[in-house]
Formats: C-alpha cells, structure tokens, sequence
C-alpha cells in the first residue's frame, strides 16, 4: 500500500475508531453476553446495525459482507476483538462428542472433496463435538477420489459420493442435499469445513428455532481469520489461546454456516444442484431461507482457519459461476422455490 495511504488511514482509525473499540470492549465478557453496546456493536463506520427489540444481537442492514477496516490497519484491534468474543462464546475441541442421543437435535453438515483441507475439517468436527447441552450429530459428505472416513473423528454418518465420467469435479449442493437425507436431526446445519463453532453454537441454534419460533437461522456476527501458523497451533490444542491476532474480520456473510428446520428445508426446495464449482450457491440458498421466518440477528463468533486459496475461485471458471448465479437471481424467489419442489 502507498505509505501515504497508510498513513491516512493510520490517522483515521486513531482519531474515530479507537475511542469506539474501547468502549465496545469494555462491555465485553461474560457479564455482558450480547450487551447490544459490546463488541457485536462494532461496525464500519459508513455502517449501520440494526437490533430487533426482544432478540439478541444485531443484524447488518446491507446487502454483501465486509472486513472491518480498523483492525486490518491496528492489528492490535482485531485480537482485543476476538479475545472479547471468544470470551463470552469459547470455542473449544474435544475428540467425541459429549452427549450421544439415538435422535439428535442438530445435525452439522459437510460436503468435503480432497486432502488439501483435510485438516480443516477434522479441527472444524473436533469444535463440534465440544457442544454442550444439545446433543448432535455430523454428517460428511465427501467427494474424494478415495474415501477418507479412516481419517475423520468418529462418531459420525460418513457417504462417500463416486464422481461418474464428466461430472463436475465439486458439486457442494448435491452434497448437501444427500447429507440432509442422511442427517435425523429436526434442525439442520449446512457448514463449511473450515469454520470453527464457539460450543453453545447448537443450544442457542435450538433457542433461536424452538424457543423462539424461528424457521431458519444465521446466528454469525464475526468471523474471524486465522493465518497459516495460528492454524497449526490449534491442531494440537484445545482451543484458542489469546496471543491469536486474525488476518481479517469478516461480517455479515451468508455462507460458512446456515441452520434450518427439516420441514423448512423441505419448504424451499433444499439446494439447487444446478450450481457446481464455487459461488453463490450458500448465497441463492440464503435468499431463499427468507421466504421463511429467518433470524438474521448475529452475536456470535466463529473462526476461519487458513488454506491455500481453491484456485476455482478465481479466472475464468469462477466468472462463468458468477455469470450462473447473477442469473439465477433474476428469476423471482418464489418462482425458484416452486422449481425446486416440483424436482423433489
């Protein structure tokens, strides 16, 4: 970046955005779980929160996520920011889950392809199986050449999915769909094998669903981004220590993780398996998630851990993705949600 930039925007975040950082902090910690003034208040300052009276939390009144700008310039901000969340929503790991029920209440699913994220994934299952209170259940689609059930932690519902001649090499949505017809919990989680949970992630899933009448649900306020040597420190660890300072924060995304009834599910359509690749499959997912009674309010924290970038992510396949799913959302929400019933 142009040294006067940085400095520019050095000025700016010391003369605006510290003085809000500390006081948003300050009304941090578990004495001050969802203090709408805490440190889910944070924002850009062109920003605006809005809080639903009765509800915890804050919903993004836009439309696209966005990082925080003052951390990424005082890295100190960012890791004051995740020690305050982690504080009052830890995240931790456990090799087996703490509860096992015949019938689980949450199910977490996955599609996974490949041994490039393998990793992820394990810490990312090792997260939810610290939940408490609820019991659960994971369920791991995976796409590899060769199944890797030997690797994962177990319990789990494992289906390995055999590509045929010519089919995409990632198809996310059918994924998906199959691990909802495996899963037996009544609340479903399409998750990302990347995401770590804090471990109250299903009960205040199931607050929000059962307590509270919500069909769908995306509790996520941060998320936070571990570089690649803060990602090995937790493989062999049993949460996040706070010397951690993320890359990044992110807000108001709509992929990474989703929670929605069985018959809610079922009422859009499930996923539309026309989407392969990457891109805007989660996003067309969510849109539809708000022909239901959706919460959108988010106070909790989650964790990204760093992986090479997918290079489908990028160049010119993902701008045929783009090009895909900017059409898709022409078609009206409602006339999306007919389609995909009738291919039920």
């Amino acid at each position: 970046m142009n040294p006067l930039r940085r400095l520019h925007d050095l000025a700016g975040v010391l003369v605006r955005d510290v003085g809000r950082y500390r006081r948003a902090l300050a009304r941090s910690g578990p004495g001050f779980r969802s203090d709408p003034r805490g440190w889910i208040s944070l924002s850009n300052r062109i920003e605006r929160l809005v809080s639903d009276e009765g509800l915890p939390g804050v919903r993004c009144d836009w439309t696209w996520g966005s990082a925080l700008h003052a951390p990424g310039v005082l890295p100190g901000l960012s890791r004051q920011l995740m020690r305050a969340a982690l504080a009052e929503w830890p995240i931790e790991f456990a090799n087996r889950p703490g509860l096992v029920a015949e019938t689980p209440k949450v199910s977490f699913i996955f599609a996974h392809s490949g041994r490039d994220r393998l990793t992820q994934l394990v810490l990312t299952i090792r997260s939810i199986y610290a939940q408490r209170e609820v019991p659960c259940e994971v369920v791991v689609v995976d796409q590899s050449p060769m199944p890797l059930l030997a690797a994962l932690p177990v319990p789990l519902t494992y289906r390995h999915l055999t590509k045929e001649a010519g089919a995409p090499e990632w198809q996310k949505t059918l994924a998906f769909n199959v691990g909802a017809r495996l899963a037996k919990g009544s609340i479903l989680v399409f998750h990302d094998g990347d995401v770590c949970v804090p471990t109250a992630y299903a009960r205040e899933l199931v607050e929000s669903i059962d307590g509270r009448g919500f069909a769908a649900a995306s509790l996520q306020r941060f998320l936070f981004y571990l570089d690649p040597s803060d990602t090995r420190r937790c493989e062999d660890s049993d949460g996040f220590d706070a010397g951690i300072t993320p890359g990044s924060v992110a807000q108001n995304w709509k992929g990474g993780t989703i929670a929605i009834t069985r018959d809610g599910f079922q009422a859009i359509g499930g996923f539309d398996e026309r989407f392969t690749g990457w891109t805007g499959e989660d996003v067309e997912f969510f849109d539809r998630c708000l022909a239901l009674r959706h919460c959108r309010n988010g106070y909790l924290p989650f964790v990204h851990l760093w992986h090479p970038p997918q290079p489908s992510k990028s160049g010119l396949q993902r701008e045929r993705n783009l090009a895909f799913f900017q059409n898709v959302m022409t078609e009206p929400r409602a006339e999306r949600i007919q389609r995909l019933r009738q291919g039920q």
